[in-house]
């Protein structure tokens, strides 16, 4: 068995992969135009399609700091809104839509989509669902997979952050983040395996590959993944995040938490992680409580709140933070404790317009082009 190629990255260079909303102005339900925009765009190499004709993708160029990853991103969303502007839908990120429905969407047409909805059928028609996915190069593949088991640890921490999707047709999940559940559903997705080696991982997908589980390692949906061709862990647990400053403080976070287990893997510590089933219970309640999780720390089951431990883990990065010059943005992440993650916000409007699901959605309209500096917001 051959082992598969990793392409080397010498620094911790970023990347993100936004998932957008795409809302009809008018009625504030999501509206298949993704092919409409492209058509419009005529090529634009940052822009793309997603499983759903609601949803419209925008990859960023790789980038070595956060602020010039923030630079580069905004030009795109730029772009994309001015776009959608004229098409009359409104744009915004969140993990779900509040109201409308995955029974009456448009798949997007993609073959290999509608092969993936072929062999999977209602799951993956449920996926109605919008994620931040954060790239960070590493150097080797054995790198790649000792840091993407011990991510495992953080994970949970990362998804309460980000949680945004509380609603699901009109319904409270009493959840924080159903995006997350509705996730788990398919196959190769949720936590990773606990992988030793990078010819491990090999191994495994060429066994998935012939089994005909995968057609390709972009169908290991894992909530972080080894990417040997861009040389990058993806971490893909997030939430989408309507506010700029929450996406690149998480990018922050995520960058400084990589670079900071890289620095320890390359001094031969041993990084390690908590019992499989702990960090299981910890995802649950990250998903489940968001902000307010108490997460379990150790083989005894002592827990700490998350804020604590976020407080903790931002002092213990902010050296590596400071030399990838993502320490300012990384101080920030404590600032989503003070506004409350989305979800949080999302029920508050709810709540004060008594039950009005299409106030939410104009608040995170409105957050969203506010953030961002679109609309009739000063750019």
């Amino acid at each position: 068995m051959s082992t598969l190629e990793f392409t080397s990255c010498k620094n911790h260079s970023i990347g993100v992969e936004l998932e957008f909303q795409l809302i009809d102005q008018n009625t504030k339900e999501l509206t298949g135009a993704t092919s409409k925009i492209l058509k419009e765009l005529n090529g634009y190499p940052n822009i793309k399609h997603e499983l759903f004709e609601s949803v419209i993708e925008i990859n960023s160029n790789p980038c070595l700091t956060v602020d010039e990853l923030r630079d580069d991103i905004k030009k795109h969303v730029r772009v994309l809104y001015d776009c959608a502007t004229k098409l009359g839908v409104k744009l915004t990120m969140a993990g779900t839509h509040p109201t409308t429905s995955w029974a009456h969407q448009q798949i997007a047409p993609i073959p290999r989509y509608q092969n993936i909805i072929d062999k999977i059928q209602m799951p993956v028609k449920r996926m109605l669902i919008f994620g931040l996915h954060v790239h960070v190069g590493v150097q080797s593949g054995d790198e790649a997979i000792a840091i993407n088991t011990t991510m495992m640890n953080y994970l949970p921490r990362i998804l309460a952050l980000s949680c945004s999707s509380p609603f699901w047709v009109k319904r409270d999940s009493g959840m924080e983040s159903y995006r997350a559940k509705i996730l788990e559903t398919l196959p190769t997705t949720g936590l990773p395996f606990n992988l030793r080696s990078w010819e491990e991982y090999s191994e495994l997908v060429s066994v998935l590959k012939k089994a005909g589980t995968i057609e390709s390692i972009r169908e290991i949906w894992w909530d972080v993944r080894p990417h040997p061709d861009f040389g990058t862990i993806e971490v893909r647990v997030c939430d989408a995040m309507p506010l700029l400053d929450d996406v690149i403080s998480m990018v922050a976070f995520i960058q400084s938490l990589i670079g900071y287990l890289a620095k320890r893997f390359r001094t031969g510590d041993e990084l390690g992680h908590l019992p499989s089933f702990l960090i299981r219970e910890n995802k649950w309640r990250a998903a489940r409580y968001g902000l307010d999780a108490e997460l379990i720390v150790d083989s005894f089951g002592k827990t700490i709140p998350l804020k604590k431990d976020i407080e903790r883990l931002v002092e213990e990065f902010m050296p590596t933070a400071k030399e990838l010059k993502a320490d300012k943005e990384l101080e920030k992440v404590l600032d989503i404790f003070k506004r409350g993650n989305s979800s949080k916000r999302q029920r508050k409007v709810f709540n004060e317009t008594k039950g009005d699901w299409y106030a939410v959605v104009d608040s995170l309209i409105e957050e969203f082009e506010s953030s961002w500096q679109l609309g009739n917001f000063p750019h």
